[in-house]
């Protein structure tokens, strides 16, 4: 996502927001100071609405791609609110329901997602209509440059309803593409841009011709002309790419990771919320678990140990211990036993696991105590698992890039069979997260995990 996408979507996000807090009191106000009801209740008695409302909506947003910055049809954007509104609608009722909030009136939860959708989709509608003109208006564009990638850009330019592709100017010794017009060698540059109506310079070089269009690419700036700079030239295959400036510097950015603030900043809220919840509603399912821990062996209740977490940082992951004490050292010799391909080891019937722990393990109550990792910060609920640092260290290059986000309590890998899964498909799977992030496929993973979880798929 460029800046300018990033920055649309962020207004939509913000004027939502606001629409969301309107839309409450025009809802308020139609529902109990028009006459429907004798009495006038105090608007503040259902404060839960919009306060719940406002995160719902944002969150269902993101996962409809409302905010992404993108030029969508006004039919297709309205249909995505519509959803949002009733998804948003559906959680505050039940959200009534299960903390009983009898005074809540459904006709008021009706009257408020429907004010929101109406101002939502009018205000979309309204910023059409003062943009139409702008809209209809083709970007006049010129090509700048050769080399391989010379077709495919113009190609691709030439295939956009909103762009009129004028020509190119071409480098030395680099041919046209059929069907598109040369206007003049790169030493004419300054002399075409002035005298032809451009929008848009495009340049399309080799890294090798960096400092032959340097010249008309200061000339553009200087015409006040937009310009981009296609990066076929590099090797970035999966990266995301983003412009930022450091000290007056411009860079490029390039990340495999997910980087968008407000939903990693939703995930993390996500995460704060599951994990204090399951640690205060779990306290006495600790105290028997640790019980039961202790009076089947000797030694510690917990089991901590070191893990590598997001880009390589080493951090102590708790348990509760499911084998015996000397667990670590008796590993070497069942080394020949391994069950998993690569440089992990799964054992199905391990003789070091305890008849507690073996329960444990079965039913995954083993990995509670980690949402204690989730809460300050070391793990997220949804992410790759995360390995031993020895493991690190016999990993290929690829495999790597599971590092590069934040290790988790549940991925793909849980929900696809976990330990019946072959060590180079396991690591597909994380890749494959990575790649397609998203807060709703976060929320699929997590519904997913409990049905596994539940029926032990996989565990061992």
């Amino acid at each position: 996502m460029n800046q300018r996408a990033r920055t649309l979507g962020i207004a939509w996000a913000i004027s939502d927001l606001v629409l969301l807090v309107a839309a409450y009191f025009g809802a308020y106000e139609l529902r109990y100071r028009m006459g429907w009801l004798p009495d006038v209740l105090a608007w503040d008695r259902y404060l839960l609405l919009p306060l719940l409302a406002i995160p719902t909506w944002l969150l269902f947003g993101l996962a409809a791609g409302l905010y992404r910055g993108e030029r969508r049809k006004l039919a297709r954007e309205a249909g995505a609110l519509l959803r949002v509104a009733v998804g948003t609608g559906l959680v505050l009722a039940a959200a009534a329901f299960l903390l009983k909030q009898q005074h809540q009136s459904r006709p008021l939860v009706v009257l408020y997602m429907g004010f929101a959708w109406l101002q939502a989709v009018a205000l979309r509608g309204l910023v059409r209509l003062v943009a139409a003109p702008d809209a209809r208006r083709k970007v006049r564009t010129i090509v700048v440059g050769g080399g391989e990638q010379l077709e495919e850009v113009c190609h691709a330019l030439a295939g956009q309803t909103d762009v009129e592709l004028l020509g190119v100017i071409a480098l030395p010794g680099q041919p046209v593409p059929r069907g598109v017009r040369c206007l003049g060698p790169i030493e004419d540059a300054e002399r075409i841009l002035r005298s032809e109506v451009v929008d848009e310079v495009v340049f399309v070089i080799a890294g090798t011709h960096l400092s032959e269009v340097e010249h008309a690419f200061v000339v553009a700036e200087d015409l006040g002309l937009a310009t981009r700079l296609s990066l076929g030239f590099l090797p970035a295959r999966k990266s995301r790419i983003e412009y930022e400036e450091v000290g007056g510097t411009p860079f490029l950015r390039f990340t495999t990771a997910p980087t968008h603030p407000i939903s990693l900043a939703l995930k993390r809220a996500f995460d704060i919320v599951v994990s204090a919840a399951a640690l205060i509603i779990c306290a006495p399912l600790f105290l028997v678990i640790a019980i039961a821990i202790k009076l089947d062996s000797p030694g510690p209740v917990f089991f901590g140990q070191v893990r590598s977490g997001l880009n390589g940082r080493r951090f102590t992951m708790w348990k509760f211990r499911s084998m015996v004490v000397d667990a670590e050292k008796k590993l070497e010799e069942l080394r020949d036993r391994n069950e998993m391909s690569g440089p992990v080891f799964k054992m199905r019937d391990d003789p070091r696991v305890t008849r507690v722990g073996r329960f444990l393990r079965r039913t995954s109550l083993d990995e509670l105590p980690q949402f204690w990792n989730v809460l300050i910060g070391q793990m997220s609920i949804v992410g790759p698992r995360p390995p031993l640092p020895s493991e690190v260290d016999r990993y290929e290059r690829w495999h790597r890039r599971r590092l590069s986000v934040k290790p988790g309590l549940t991925c793909i890998w849980q929900v696809s069979g976990r330990n019946d899964v072959d060590f180079e498909d396991w690591m597909k799977l994380d890749l494959a997260y990575i790649d397609q992030w998203s807060l709703w496929l976060d929320f699929k993973i997590f519904l997913r995990t409990i049905p596994a979880v539940l029926f032990g798929r996989g565990a061992r």
